[in-house]
């Protein structure tokens, strides 16, 4: 099933967020620097860019897989969802990993739904709130993501049809590294057209790749993805599980990503048999995230011929566990945001990345052209945004202590359920809609 199909049920929700803020340029000390997003990016996300990053409200919902089974009805009245769970670390027993995930998933959703029994089933969870409507189900299942947020360096670590970084190849102006990092015409890096690839594509090319195993990756084993050969039986199956029409002369998508092969044959769409698909890994080190979209309102599934991607070195240069206190707050114009502040450790790195990115982006723009360098942040699989690091205003990278906000685009309560998601940190286990 895909990560996505059940946004389409929140965007009557997302449908109201406004345009942009526009970014105000703040000096480094006393206030929270802003980094420039290219409009294209910042309009289709719908929110204002403060010291780190553009979250799309509905990014929050990214990373459950869904099912078109509908939701039971509890008794006596409410919602019970019925969850499978999948260890999102191959080397970790799930039965722990499930234990954390349903105390997680408690404290998130007892912030929103007072009375929420979250209860183990097996290898899954079941998610009672009584006197609940079916409209809550969408939030239900939007706060029962992994919600791991990840920041890469976007030039270090994205990396071009032959294999190699972006950033080092740069300084010969090669056609697809500069596409990547600086767009291509409109749309604006990490963007679809910008350098993206189909889902195959991107996943071949990621498997194709020697593992980087390291303390910084963001995904502590390889991930396996089943595609059906174009024309096939299994293709037109997936398609009509999927709403979609299978696309000329291209393989399609089956299942994936998993963390093993049993799960990856589970969520086959049903008459489909692991025989007819081809099983792609991609190892650890290396990752797939999916480009941010136009509008995460309409954002196509990892199905959909009209999704794109790219490929990146998976090394992190900040975790959520980074990210400090955040809270619901109001803007000074009274809109709701989400402040947080940074770990110790978290300052240090923030600087030290964004320091690193300046002074990258000082060396390759010496030859009459100006290439800002970049980093990336991601929710789970999908990209969010790729935000620039304007060299000549922040040369020495952006100090942390100020902290950080979020600003832009929220409703009270979607302010609240961001934060509730960073307070609690990610769950350890992946959930499939049951």
């Amino acid at each position: 099933m895909s990560d996505l199909r059940f946004l389409e049920e929140l965007g009557a929700e997302f449908e109201r967020i406004g345009e942009t803020h526009a970014s105000a340029q703040r000096s480094q000390r006393g206030r929270r620097p802003w980094i420039r997003v290219p409009r294209s990016t910042a309009a289709g996300i719908g929110v204002g860019l403060s010291v780190l990053f553009v979250v799309a409200v509905v990014a929050v919902a990214v990373g459950v897989h869904s099912s078109s089974r509908p939701v039971t009805g509890a008794p006596g009245g409410g919602v019970s969802v019925v969850f499978r769970a999948t260890a999102l670390n191959p080397r970790s027993p799930l039965g722990p990993s499930l234990e954390r995930s349903i105390d997680i998933l408690r404290q998130r959703l007892r912030s929103v739904f007072p009375g929420v029994q979250v209860s183990r089933a097996g290898n899954g969870l079941v998610v009672l709130v009584p006197k609940s409507r079916r409209a809550d189900r969408a939030r239900i299942v939007a706060l029962a993501v992994p919600a791991r947020l990840e920041f890469y360096d976007w030039e270090a670590n994205a990396l071009t049809p032959n294999g190699k970084p972006v950033a080092s190849q740069l300084e010969t102006e090669d056609p697809n590294a500069v596409s990547i990092s600086q767009g291509s015409g409109s749309p604006a890096p990490g963007s679809p057209g910008a350098g993206s690839m189909s889902l195959y594509d991107a996943v071949k090319l990621a498997s194709k790749q020697a593992p980087e195993p390291r303390s910084d990756n963001g995904r502590p084993g390889p991930a396996y993805y089943m595609f059906g050969a174009p024309g096939s039986q299994a293709c037109k199956i997936a398609a009509e599980d999927q709403s979609t029409v299978p696309t000329v002369g291209a393989h399609c998508y089956l299942s994936g990503p998993n963390a093993n092969k049993q799960d990856l044959i589970s969520n086959l769409p049903n008459g489909v048999n692991a025989s007819e698909g081809e099983t792609l890994l991609v190892p650890r080190g290396i990752v797939v995230l999916q480009a941010v979209p136009d509008s995460f309102a309409h954002a196509p599934a990892m199905s959909s011929a009209a999704a794109e991607f790219f490929v990146l070195k998976d090394h992190l240069s900040l975790l959520s566990s980074d990210i400090t206190n955040p809270q619901a707050s109001t803007d000074s114009a009274g809109n709701p945001d989400v402040t947080f502040g940074f770990s110790s450790n978290g300052k240090n790195e923030f600087q030290s990345v964004t320091s690193a990115i300046a002074h990258r982006g000082a060396f390759v723009s010496g030859l009459g052209h100006t290439f800002n360098q970049h980093f990336a942040v991601a929710l789970d699989n999908q990209l969010i945004t790729v935000p620039s690091i304007d060299f000549k205003m922040y040369p020495n990278g952006i100090i942390g202590d100020p902290g950080a906000d979020i600003a832009g685009g929220f409703t009270l309560q979607s302010a609240r359920d961001l934060a509730t998601m960073l307070r609690f940190g990610p769950l350890p286990v992946s959930l499939v809609v049951r």
